[in-house]
Order: structure tokens, then C-alpha cells, then sequence
């Protein structure tokens, strides 16, 4: 039998870690909905109502479904394989924290179909992210992954801060059941969450020198089509980027009785995983 070589054997070390992790966050979210119980509330305090925490958890549901929307179209686009198979790698892991915090919304007596103000806000953010993750006419391919990348970096900076705020919140809360059941679900994402950041950072950092120290150095032609604007025109790509009224994108205008991309998209992979 061939040895594996080198590459192959850090590929299916990465592909066993993810099945590792994805165990791991599946085990959470079942110990924290023990820990909870289907009717079990978060008490109203003057510190904190349950309401408010349900619309963070709504927000930061919002914000796992962009990062997943940015891993996709990164992954899709890009030409190499390193970073195409890290960024299928976190996608993946980012559908299994957006699939932790359905749970934990649902245990804690919320409707994870429910779009809070804060979540719509989230919405808007991350749908101007993956407009300009379009507008790259002009741009070598270079540049493009470096500008992916710096949008993963972006949302992932926020990523993180939501999940650092979970954990303080888990520290502080009196409550032991509405405690633990937040303690096991960023136990169960958090050390992914850092590796996300960081590789992100790391990377851009890392690509952006390398282009500026080696090049190449783009063609002078490239010059007339920056500075005139992007090709096509923005309005051609979304003829209506903010709705007059409300200043709101059109998705962001779901009933509360629709259910969310998010909710959808945990409910297909888990129907997947059932017929599987």
C-alpha cells in the first residue's frame, strides 16, 4: 500500500479533528438542552430579561449565517487549495455554531425564527460585506483573495466578540441552569471561534506582504477601470441597496412567523443527516 504523503496526511489529520469537533458541539447542544429543559426560562432580574438575551442570541445567529455566506463564496472562488480547503473546513464549523445557537434559542423558550432589531441590523451588515466581496472588476486574482480574506477577518472579529460576551454572561449569571447550559455551548465552539480569528488574521497579514514585497504589480491598464467605478455599475449588480423607508435590504423584511435562512438551512442538513 502507497504511503500517504505528507499534504495527504494533514488533510485527513484536519478532516478527523472536524468530525472530532462537530461530535463535540453535538454532545454540548444535547447537554445543554438537559441542563435547560424545554420550559425552563430565564427569570426576569434588573440586570438582565430574558427578552434581551434572546434578541442577542437572535443578532448573533444572524451574524453565524453571513460568515457561512462569506466561508461559501471564498471557498467557491478561490484558486488555491489551501485556502479553499480552510475555508470549507470553518464553513462547515460555522453551520455547527449557527445549529449550537438554534438549540440554545429553542431551550431557552425562544422562536430562533424570531428576527430581532439587532438581528436585521446583523442582516444588513453582512449582506454589504458580500457586496463587496462582488465588486472586484479591476481587481487581480490576488487581490481578490486578499480581499475575501479580509472580509472573513471582519466577520470574524464579530463572531468572536459575541461568543467572548456569551462566555462573560455564562460567568456572571446566578442562574444555574441558564449557567451551565451557556457555559457548555461556548466550551463547546469557543477554541474554534479562536483558531478562525486568528488563522484570518495571520493569513491577511501574511498575503498582504507578500503581494507588496514580491508583487506582481498590477497592469497600468487596470488604473482606468478603478478609478472610474466598478464594472458593471453597482446599481446593475443591486438596483436597490437601501429601501427608502426603513433603510433596511428586502430580506431583512421577514415576517416573524417566516423562517429564517439560518433556521432553514439547520433544518435541511438536519433532514440530510436523518436520511443519511
Amino acid at each position: 500500500m502507497p504511503s500517504k504523503t505528507p499534504g495527504t496526511a494533514r488533510g485527513s489529520a484536519r478532516k478527523t479533528a472536524a468530525k472530532g469537533a462537530v461530535k463535540t458541539a453535538t454532545q454540548a447542544v444535547q447537554v445543554a438542552a438537559h441542563a435547560v429543559g424545554a420550559d425552563k426560562l430565564l427569570p426576569f432580574t434588573d440586570t438582565m430579561r430574558r427578552q434581551v438575551l434572546l434578541d442577542k442570541l437572535s443578532e448573533f445567529l444572524m451574524v453565524e449565517q453571513g460568515g457561512l455566506a462569506l466561508y461559501t463564496l471564498a471557498a467557491e472562488r478561490s484558486t488555491r487549495p489551501a485556502l479553499r480547503e480552510r475555508y470549507e473546513e470553518f464553513g462547515r464549523e460555522t453551520a455547527m455554531h449557527r445549529e449550537v445557537l438554534v438549540t440554545l434559542i429553542e431551550r431557552l423558550g425562544g422562536d430562533p425564527s424570531h428576527v430581532s432589531p439587532t438581528a436585521r441590523l446583523a442582516q444588513v451588515k453582512a449582506s454589504t460585506l458580500l457586496e463587496a466581496s462582488i465588486i472586484v472588476d479591476g481587481l487581480s486574482q490576488d487581490e481578490i483573495e486578499l480581499n475575501d480574506l479580509e472580509n472573513v477577518v471582519l466577520a470574524e472579529t464579530k463572531d468572536h466578540a459575541d461568543w467572548s460576551l456569551l462566555k462573560q454572561l455564562g460567568e456572571q449569571l446566578e442562574d444555574g441552569d441558564v449557567k451551565t447550559a451557556l457555559q457548555e455551548v461556548v466550551n463547546a465552539v469557543e477554541e474554534e471561534e479562536d483558531t478562525h480569528l486568528q488563522w484570518a488574521r495571520d493569513t491577511h497579514a501574511a498575503e498582504c506582504l507578500k503581494l507588496l514585497m514580491a508583487g506582481p504589480a498590477p497592469l497600468p491598464t487596470r488604473l482606468v477601470d478603478v478609478t472610474t467605478g466598478p464594472v458593471p455599475p453597482l446599481q446593475q449588480i443591486h438596483p436597490a441597496p437601501m429601501r427608502d423607508q426603513d433603510g433596511l435590504l428586502e430580506g431583512t423584511q421577514l415576517p416573524v412567523w417566516t423562517d429564517t435562512p439560518a433556521v432553514l438551512g439547520v433544518r435541511a442538513a438536519q433532514a440530510a443527516n436523518t436520511a443519511a
